[in-house]
């Protein structure tokens, strides 16, 4: 069974007051005296509300702690409070601080943040709204001569006292506080059978209302803070799909405060079809995997977050990162996921791939597309191994030219000289690179394929030899049984062919033979013929002309690999040769556009003696 929890403090509510008092900040102070409300409240039983009353300066609800708690509030934790405002259209603007967060040390000696206004959620419809402090963010204005000692004053302002209030209402109590929280903001969940269906509604009990992550229907949630999926001593298996999750815009906070975390190394975490997308950009959502537990991200889609960090058990095949940050991969799958419009600066790149593995079968058919900065698609570090395999991937919109801020592969400097080998096969646009350090070198070789002998004996002899143009064809030649004469209506100088290669490609005596010498219409051949036949198709070739284009002195692993850049089909002979074995010749190979493997079968020499 799973067990959710958080780290938050309750401060205050509307219906329990008993740690502090409320009160107005001076100079907010133009609407009637904050109250208890049981009719519209979002946490508890009641909530703190005030009348408006066509005042003409602002308006505050405030709560006194009783004591300082600032010692209390470590770098990264925030103060999470409920507000709400029921005439929303009224108030001003998000930059003429609308509507303010306050935290001070006293009535008259405060700091205020601008949380929202008439052009920014939740208006212009209203209600209950859920915001997050950090006390060392940038102050927006400061009351009275702006705060100094210890915090314990905290509170919702609505309007401002420079320009005048707009909120004009007769009655009514349009203004309200609820749950006043203080923490990293935190939402954990650890144990068996976790979803974010059963997270939420326990952030949604009317005694928690933490608002770290709210059901608003249809399988959507509202998330910010810190979400950890699993603790440092505890491990969580959570499993959910088909799910959104929207992060909160909290532009007080800073930047790593909407976060998921990933912790214990049991913890076990997979998800299909669930999409995370920002709606802020000032804290748009960070992922890190802290412990390498096993998480599976299948079909999901990132949309405007921050950079991801994952360990070697984190795969994210089929996944799609939208304008995210830096995506690091830890040597998981990434087969089929998509990287597009990265937001990562330029010169930076959109992933990275600094691992001791090949990313041949962990990074196929992926795509990129380039974002706005001239940046690259894909990092490879000091750890990668070269030669480096990728496999039908799509670069868009990256640079055409090599040494470019946006050419799509980047090898910053590992310290040391290095021969980069890229052997990129089926990948569609442009693969090109930059390199920072001048003693590197870097190949990029475009549609690699290869031909495999397997089943050789060790210790074999290897060669393949291009077959040049045939200089010659027909289909009249003719043999007679035990002649090595092969007669032909041509008319050839004397000798003019004699080292060549003729070879009979249909009827009895189909092989190739040597050319000792030719008349004006026999060619003189190295082998007595089998057969009788007129009409033969043949090809002769001039044997000078044959180009060895691979070779391998000693086999070792019972096989041979030819890996080429595949630019045309080329035919091929293959002689394989040991000194026990009988030769094998192979003829007419063609090597393609795809890989090719053929077991071979040695057969031991009879003949041969070796003293």
């Amino acid at each position: 069974m799973a067990t959710y929890g958080t780290d938050l403090v309750l401060l205050a509510t509307g219906s329990d007051g008993s740690g502090g008092t409320w009160d107005e900040f001076v100079g907010w102070d133009g609407g009637g005296a904050p109250g208890s409300e049981t009719e519209n409240f979002i946490q508890g039983a009641a909530s703190i509300s005030q009348t408006f009353g066509n005042p003409t300066t602002g308006k505050s609800i405030a709560f006194d702690a009783s004591s300082d708690i600032s010692s209390s509030i470590p770098s990264g934790d925030v103060v999470i409070g409920w507000v709400f405002m029921g005439a929303a259209t009224n108030m001003y603007s998000y930059a003429s601080g609308g509507h303010r967060f306050g935290i001070g040390a006293s009535l008259t000696n405060f700091d205020m943040w601008y949380i929202s206004g008439d052009d920014r959620p939740p208006n212009p419809y209203g209600g209950w709204w859920n915001v997050a402090v950090d006390p060392r963010h940038a102050t927006d204005a400061t009351g009275g001569t702006g705060s100094s000692g210890a915090w314990r004053w905290f509170g919702s302002l609505i309007g401002d006292s420079t320009l005048g209030i707009r909120v004009k209402i007769g009655k009514g109590n349009p203004h309200a506080v609820d749950g006043l929280l203080m923490g990293r903001g935190e939402i954990y969940c650890t144990g068996t059978g976790a979803t974010f269906t059963l997270m939420s509604a326990q952030n949604d009990l009317v005694a928690n209302r933490w608002g770290l992550l709210q059901d608003t229907g249809g399988g959507t949630f509202l998330g910010k803070g810190l979400q950890s999926w699993g603790q440092a001593g505890t491990a969580v298996t959570l499993t959910d799909a088909n799910k959104t999750i929207v992060i909160d815009d909290c532009p007080k906070t800073y930047l790593a405060f909407n976060r998921i975390e990933v912790n214990h190394e049991d913890t076990v975490v997979t998800l299909t079809n669930v999409s995370f997308t920002s709606r802020g950009t000032f804290s748009p959502g960070q992922f890190e995997m802290i412990d390498n537990a096993t998480v599976v991200f299948d079909g999901c889609t990132f949309n405007s977050m921050d950079a991801f960090l994952f360990l070697s058990n984190g795969d994210a095949e089929d996944s799609k990162f939208v304008s995210c940050k830096m995506i690091t991969a830890g040597g998981g799958l990434f087969n089929g996921a998509k990287v597009l419009t990265s937001t990562v600066a330029a010169d930076a790149s959109a992933f990275s791939w600094n691992i001791a593995t090949d990313p041949d079968g962990y990074m196929d058919n992926m795509a990129f597309s380039k974002g706005t900065n001239e940046h690259h698609a894909i990092t490879f570090g000091s750890l990668t191994p070269s030669p480096i395999n990728l496999n039908g991937i799509n670069f868009q919109n990256f640079n055409a030219s090599d040494g470019n801020n946006a050419s799509a592969l980047y090898f910053p400097d590992t310290g040391s000289d290095v021969d980069w080998i890229v052997n990129a096969t089926g990948c569609t646009g442009n693969v090109k690179y930059k390199k920072v350090r001048a003693g590197d070198t870097v190949t990029v070789n475009l549609d690699q394929v290869s031909h495999t002998l397997s089943g050789l004996i060790n210790a074999s002899e290897v060669t393949y030899t291009k077959r040049g143009a045939a200089i010659d064809t027909g289909s009249d030649g003719s043999t007679t049984v035990g002649s090595r004469n092969f007669v032909t209506t041509n008319s050839w100088g004397v000798d003019a062919y004699k080292g060549h290669l003729l070879e009979i490609t249909s009827g009895a005596d189909v092989g190739r033979y040597y050319v000792s010498g030719n008349s004006a219409t026999t060619l003189y051949l190295d082998a007595e013929m089998t057969a009788t036949a007129g009409t033969l198709t043949w090809e002769l070739y001039d044997e000078n002309d044959d180009t060895e284009v691979f070779h391998v002195e000693s086999v070792t692993g019972n096989q041979s690999q030819y890996t080429y850049t595949y630019a045309g089909d080329v035919v091929v002979d293959i002689m394989i040769q040991h000194v026990d074995y009988e030769e094998i010749v192979l003829e007419k190979i063609t090597l393609g556009n795809s890989s090719q493997s053929q077991p071979q079968t040695q057969r031991l020499d009879a003949n041969y003696y070796n003293p």
